[in-house]
């Protein structure tokens, strides 16, 4: 030890594993022993002098401090006992005075680092930083019940969800602070926290691995996406409820697609993703997006599953297109129609936006007009028409303002004219619609099916009354909209309607609305009658299917009188009992159900179908069956394309070398993490409205 060292080393201080040399004299090897050290007496001694251990211990110190004993060299070499104050947090320890006084462990309490973080006491005064060539962690002694396995372990979660780099373990920094809350930190290198991300996301893996194996059915969704390398890349998600009856969703695949990205190349992806992961025989649905390779997989998939029997709900809707999707292309057809004045609004925004002083003097004229400026301008994304939604909506707002400021601005030169402001506030009406639709399927907890066909009954209804408008603009417009949606209504129509029915609080009953406003009155009974025709049909499936998995084990030996030589009399009752409910009740599950009222919920009240079929799955162990696999079909591909999300975070210009493998591991694993936390999962309009600056406030007035 150096001498400056032992400067700051405190005299009536021991460490456990310390050795006191003994030369040849007694006395001098004595005075190597803490003087303020109690040397435990041998068992004359204690029958020569009264003993103290039943005396009271009344000092506070003895909530912070234990009495331990440790040996050291005494005369001769031999070993004795002294007893120290070992603190309970830091576990430095003390010599007792002979005194009994405890001043010296009152100032240990007083400046213990690991006593102040119980209690409770911050640091007062001025912070002061080291220099980062002076921070040494070895000064820094831990606490009990530190696991340095469970930290890495932590570490590793924490890179995977967030998208950091391997090499955050070895930021500076990053270690100070861990060292700060936890001095028995060890730094770990970029190399050890990659494994155990890896080992982390195996385990995970296993987990969900058992968890498919008890799940009936599973449904995909799948979406390709090309890196800023220009590789290209396929997700499938796996969605499921499970037996607590809730709605789940895991990636499990982020896999490089070699090209061409053909119909057969993605299937045969999918396909092999499904046979690795044990789930090829579950596979009720797959949701896709409307490019026309999809077609070609979704026909391939299910020829597959056909040929060995695998096919659910008699294939009726084992490819589900993407309604988020199918809404924008009727959406960017109604735009079509006013595409000059979006363009002119769009580059108003665009002036205005690339000028603070521009900016302020608009801001100005708003408050002169007595127009709120709290409500921003908003740019748009031409691919996401719900920006452009928002871009119209905020220029109607501020149209007064843009008028007059035009007047002031000679180099102003895309303000609309009276014809495209009224044709602009009429689209905006209409996408009102659309957006509540759009909200819905891109739900931050992927809704279940039956919440659709409300919202999709609702945007076919205003594309009618629009159609069938007297207004030229919106008839000609709404056109087009309304065939758009013919062609793609009929494919998803079914899988909707029969998850509203299994909505208690809808039945047969919403359809039958429905169906009045949008058919002809001739045909609405015959298409009511169809969908309840398919139904029955599918329900029939989940009926037999059921009774050959329950089905009671036949008595083989009986006498003269059928009474059962191996089963006793009662048995024999309550099965004959049994048999004659059977005869007297022979309606299903799906009769019953449909025959008792609607439930009846308050207006703004929440309803969870999940939580009610989980309640009355024993009333209805059948139907709640053909539910849950029904319920848990997603609509659209959202779930799969928010992945690309972390996809482009993980692969961004500065970690383009990860392997493929590295980056199934970080952007599976991640989503896994959080799938088993409670993080809020982002919706694709949060993570747009997070990663693209669209909002442009608007300057208040300045103030002196």
């Amino acid at each position: 030890m150096s001498q400056a060292e032992s400067s700051h080393t405190p005299t009536n201080e021991v460490e456990e594993d310390e050795a006191i040399n003994i030369d040849s004299c007694s006395e001098k090897s004595l005075e190597n022993i803490d003087e303020n050290a109690v040397v435990i007496p041998n068992e004359e001694e204690v029958t020569k002098k009264p003993s103290k251990a039943g005396r009271k211990r009344k000092s506070e110190v003895w909530r912070w401090f234990k009495t331990v004993e440790v040996n050291v060299k005494g005369p001769k070499g031999t070993m004795v006992k002294v007893a120290k104050a070992e603190c309970m947090q830091c576990h430095k320890k003390y010599g007792k005075n002979s005194t009994g006084s405890t001043s010296h462990l009152l100032k240990h309490i007083e400046t213990c680092y690991e006593i102040k973080r119980v209690k409770g006491i911050s640091q007062s005064g001025t912070l002061q930083f080291q220099a980062s060539n002076q921070v040494d962690y070895d000064v820094v002694r831990g606490s009990g019940g530190y696991d340095h396995m469970k930290c890495r372990e932590i570490i590793a979660k924490m890179i995977m969800v967030h998208e950091l780099p391997f090499t955050f373990v070895e930021y500076h920094w990053f270690n100070v602070l861990m060292r700060y809350n936890n001095p028995l930190y060890q730094k770990v290198s970029r190399t050890t926290i990659k494994n155990d991300c890896i080992k982390l996301f195996e385990s995970e893996k296993e987990k969900i691995k058992k968890v498919f194996k008890h799940a009936k059915m599973i449904s995909l969704t799948s979406d390709c996406w090309t890196s800023n390398q220009t590789i290209g890349y396929m997700v499938i998600t796996a969605h499921y409820i499970d037996s607590n009856w809730n709605m789940q969703k895991r990636i499990i695949n982020f896999i490089e697609l070699t090209p061409p990205h053909t119909g057969e190349v993605i299937s045969d992806a999918i396909l092999d993703s499904l046979r690795k992961w044990g789930i090829i025989d579950k596979i009720g649905t797959i949701t896709l997006d409307n490019a026309k390779n999809n077609d070609k997989v979704a026909s391939i998939l299910m020829s597959n599953f056909e040929v060995t029997g695998m096919l659910h709900f008699n294939g009726y809707f084992f490819h589900v297109r993407c309604c988020a999707h199918i809404l924008n292309l009727i959406v960017q057809d109604g735009l079509g129609k006013i595409e000059n004045c979006i363009i002119k609004i769009r580059e108003v925004v665009k002036y205005l936006r690339k000028s603070p002083s521009r900016l302020f003097k608009f801001g100005e004229q708003a408050i002169q007009l007595g127009i709120n400026t709290r409500r921003s301008l908003c740019s748009d994304v031409k691919t996401r028409w719900n920006s452009t939604h928002r871009m119209l909506q905020s220029a109607i707002y501020y149209k007064s303002t843009l008028e007059r400021y035009a007047k002031r601005d000679t180099d102003f030169k895309w303000l609309p004219t009276e014809l495209e402001w009224a044709n602009a506030e009429k689209v905006v009406k209409l996408l009102d619609v659309f957006t509540k639709a759009t909200n819905l399927f891109s739900g931050t907890s992927y809704p279940t099916s039956n919440l659709f066909f409300n919202e999709v009954f609702k945007v076919k209804r205003a594309i009618c009354d629009a159609y069938g408008s007297t207004d030229e603009f919106l008839s000609t417009m709404s056109q087009v909209m309304f065939e758009k949606f013919e062609k793609y209504w009929g494919e998803v129509s079914l899988l909707m309607t029969i998850a509203s029915i299994l909505d208690p609080r809808f039945k047969m009953n919403l359809i039958g609305f429905c169906f009045k406003k949008l058919y002809q009155s001739y045909e609405v009974e015959a298409r009511i009658e169809e969908v309840r025709s398919k139904v029955e049909l599918l329900f029939q499936k989940y009926e037999k299917d059921y009774m050959a998995s329950n089905k009671l084990p036949v008595v083989s030996t009986s006498n003269q009188d059928g009474t059962s030589l191996d089963t006793p009399l009662e048995d024999d009752y309550f099965n004959f009992v049994i048999e004659n409910q059977i005869e007297e009740n022979p309606k299903t599950d799906l009769e019953v159900y449909l025959e008792e009222k609607v439930l009846v919920v308050g207006q703004g009240e929440n309803f969870n179908v999940l939580e009610w079929w989980k309640v009355n799955c024993v009333k209805f162990p059948i139907l709640s069956l053909f539910a849950r696999d029904i319920l848990g079909i997603p609509i659209s591909t959202v779930a799969s394309e928010s992945a690309f999300s972390a996809g482009g975070r993980v692969l961004d210009d500065y970690r383009s070398s990860l392997t493929k493998d590295m980056v199934e591991l970080l952007v599976c694993g991640g989503d896994w993490i959080r799938a088993s936390s409670t993080i809020t999962l982002h919706t694709l309009q949060q993570v747009a409205k997070e990663e693209e600056n669209l909002e442009v406030q608007i300057p208040m007035e300045k103030t002196d």
